[in-house]
């Protein structure tokens, strides 16, 4: 006949032997007997279930390969909260598709805090309006902090000897379809940012896609590519080596720590392009854990010393927690959708 277990699941961790007798003495007989080992055996589970986060190590996956912007700041940080927290945060790089594959990865991944995403504007906001995607950014994604914002150098090789954006678009002019222009994936800011500007200046290039910002920038101090719209703190320990040419930046101003260097919009005026790397983890991540990293987190971006950091490679300290990161995403997807349009890039 139907019945049920006088007793209720442990809320703390107990003895198995008394239990499984407990159970017995209460049931009796060979049912009680294999009731109480069914229990024992899926007691570890249960008790492993309400350990408090983080229990073990939290990886922060990378969109892109080791070595480029949104690397170095996933390092900085998981570097901090492992130190707050107590348990190692581990950088995983999976590169390609420009991020989308890491992205996939995440949205798909368990919600339970032990898998993040060091994101950029690419895989949430742009990319799924330049490619055929198979997660939604809004509904498989949760907001937990968004780190810092940067805005993109024009990054030249040296072999043609470009001074300026004028020497640049000179020569691309005169050369349709010859200035190869590498950057980070398609859909992504280091691709649009770059075409954005080629369309402004009425020059027709040659986009050659990368795994990464960091194979890309090889490529272009290596002379196998002529210009990279490459993210600041990427190409600012090259500043005044003669390795690179920086002709000029997508800020609506100068750069503190490149103050030497013009904007673009010096030359085309109303020009602004810039992105951000934010951490958000699956979309049904425990709000008190969102909560809990995003507070940390904060406090972290808030530290003199951390900001310097950033600061040092051009990158702008936000510590946007959750709201205001959602609401920044919003912003985002209503400036680019128009300019994506305009520009006739189409999901492929």
């Amino acid at each position: 006949m139907p019945f049920a277990l006088p007793i209720a699941l442990p809320t703390q961790t107990a003895s198995t032997a008394k239990t499984c007798k407990r159970i017995a003495g209460k049931l009796g007989g060979r049912l009680a007997a294999g009731l109480a080992l069914a229990f024992a055996a899926a007691l570890p589970a249960a008790v492993h279930a309400q350990e408090p986060w983080p229990a073990r190590a939290v990886t922060i996956v990378v969109p892109f390969a080791p070595g480029g912007n949104t690397d170095m700041i996933a390092r900085l940080l998981a570097e901090r909260l492992g130190r707050t927290f107590g348990k190692p945060f581990v950088v995983d790089n999976r590169g390609g598709a420009g991020g989308l594959i890491a992205a996939e990865y995440v949205a798909r991944a368990p919600a339970d805090g032990y898998v993040l995403f060091m994101s950029t504007m690419t895989q949430i906001v742009t990319a799924p309006m330049t490619n055929k995607i198979r997660y939604d950014p809004v509904r498989d994604f949760v907001p937990i902090v968004n780190v810092g914002g940067n805005p993109f150098i024009l990054a030249a090789s040296t072999r043609h000897n470009f001074k300026t954006v004028a020497d640049l678009v000179r020569y691309g002019k005169e050369n349709p379809g010859k200035l190869n222009v590498g950057h980070a994936g398609n859909g992504g800011l280091t691709q649009l940012s770059a075409l954005l500007f080629l369309s402004r200046a009425g020059v027709q290039a040659t986009m050659v896609p990368y795994r990464g910002g960091a194979p890309a920038l090889a490529d272009v101090l290596a002379g196998q590519i002529d210009l990279y719209s490459a993210s600041v703190s990427e190409v600012m320990p090259y500043a005044g080596t003669g390795k690179l040419s920086l002709l000029a930046v997508s800020s609506d101003k100068r750069l503190a720590q490149l103050p030497s260097l013009p904007t673009i919009a010096e030359s085309y005026p109303g020009h602004q392009v810039d992105t951000w790397n934010g951490l958000v983890g699956p979309s049904k991540m425990p709000p008190e854990i969102v909560d809990k990293i995003g507070a940390e987190a904060k406090k972290i971006i808030a530290e003199p010393e951390f900001r310097a950091h950033l600061e040092s490679a051009g990158i702008i300290p936000l510590g946007e927690t959750r709201e205001a990161f959602a609401q920044r995403i919003k912003q985002d997807q209503k400036k680019w959708k128009p300019v994506i349009e305009a520009a006739g890039i189409q999901p492929e």
